[in-house]
């Protein structure tokens, strides 16, 4: 008794001189007659931060470490297990640590989820085409069941599914590539909402057959009684601002089957534009560097079947029907799907 109660004057006289808060708790997490020991902890500037987790095996004085450290731009990240804590003897406290770290566990994503892991697997850089840097072919099929607000959750993934969505800003591991890595994929989709009492979706374009909505990340088309998420600003896949509170979206506009799409990157006072077919769910990047400054924060000028917009302070004219005929060429599967 008395050492536990030294080893918590230690840790609150630690808490209080430290420059980082640090919440203790001690109890005998893996029921081996030994009290454990957990801390948690928020370490962040400007542009980074997260959370750490820690726990000490009472009896071995191992420690064991989880954290959602990244950037502010991600919305979704990805935690990798160590390898001794994903042995069978440390499940109780993997399962302490997740508690602590991370939000609901789900078995399978959602739609807006399922656009950006099949997005990760699904995207070519183009060098020298004519309008187009980025194509992203996630092959996205119209949902039937009823929609659902996207929130913040996880679910397991390893092998080369972790492997392949593993993106951060910190030099990866060599354990990622290992055969049997675990991990975690956390969702963070409270980014999409400018107000959590029911401002998520926008309407931000239609016509007969389509309803455009946007978040501040996404966009979403329903036809009829079906839906699909068609884009998301995922700093990995497509570009992202440095804090996703700063909203990307700023237009979405319906051109028949095809959408024309404005993402906004703060604070650069850059942007993007991308042409995606609703139907089949290609996505391409105009390869142009644009700027809100340059052109008085009008996107584009959109008349007679042409679009104008401004490079360099110069404008310039493109015919729509040839942008759109050459995202029709770019489908990865070499395969047009109507």
């Amino acid at each position: 008794m008395q050492k536990i109660l030294t080893i918590l004057l230690f840790l609150i006289s630690y808490q209080v001189l430290g420059q980082r808060t640090i919440k203790v708790s001690v109890n005998d997490f893996n029921n081996d007659k030994v009290i454990d020991t957990l801390k948690t902890f928020y370490e962040g500037g400007s542009g980074f931060g997260g959370r750490y987790v820690q726990i000490v095996n009472g009896k071995t004085n191992e420690h064991f470490q989880l954290t959602n450290d990244g950037c502010f731009c991600e919305i979704k990240r990805t935690v990798l297990i160590p390898p001794a804590l994903a042995k069978t003897e440390n499940q109780p406290f993997l399962d302490v640590l997740k508690a602590e770290l991370l939000p609901e566990k789900r078995n399978t994503p959602d739609a807006s989820l399922e656009w950006i892991i099949k997005s990760a697997y699904a995207n070519k850089k183009l060098e020298n085409n004519t309008f187009f840097d980025l194509i992203i072919d996630p092959k996205n099929n119209w949902k039937h069941h009823k929609f659902e607000y996207p929130s913040n959750y996880y679910i397991e993934v390893k092998g080369d599914t972790l492997t392949q969505l593993y993106d951060t800003s910190y030099e990866a591991p060599k354990r990622l590539h290992k055969k049997d890595a675990k991990g975690f994929l956390t969702y963070y989709a409270h980014n999409h909402y400018r107000n959590r009492a029911g401002d998520s979706l926008q309407l931000s374009s239609s016509n007969n057959l389509y309803q455009i909505y946007h978040t501040s990340h996404g966009i979403l088309v329903k036809k009829g009684t079906t839906h699909k998420w068609v884009f998301i600003s995922d700093v990995s896949i497509t570009g992202a601002p440095e804090k996703l509170r700063w909203e990307s979206i700023s237009m979405a506009k319906l051109l028949g089957k095809y959408l024309l799409i404005k993402q906004d990157l703060p604070p650069t006072g850059e942007y993007k534009l991308f042409v995606i077919n609703i139907e089949t769910g290609i996505c391409g990047r105009l390869k142009y560097d644009l700027s809100s400054i340059d052109d008085e924060k009008e996107t584009s000028v959109i008349k007679d079947e042409k679009i104008t917009i401004t490079i360099e302070n110069e404008k310039v004219t493109y015919k729509l029907k040839d942008i759109f005929k050459e995202l029709e060429k770019q489908y990865i599967t070499k395969q047009k799907r109507d």
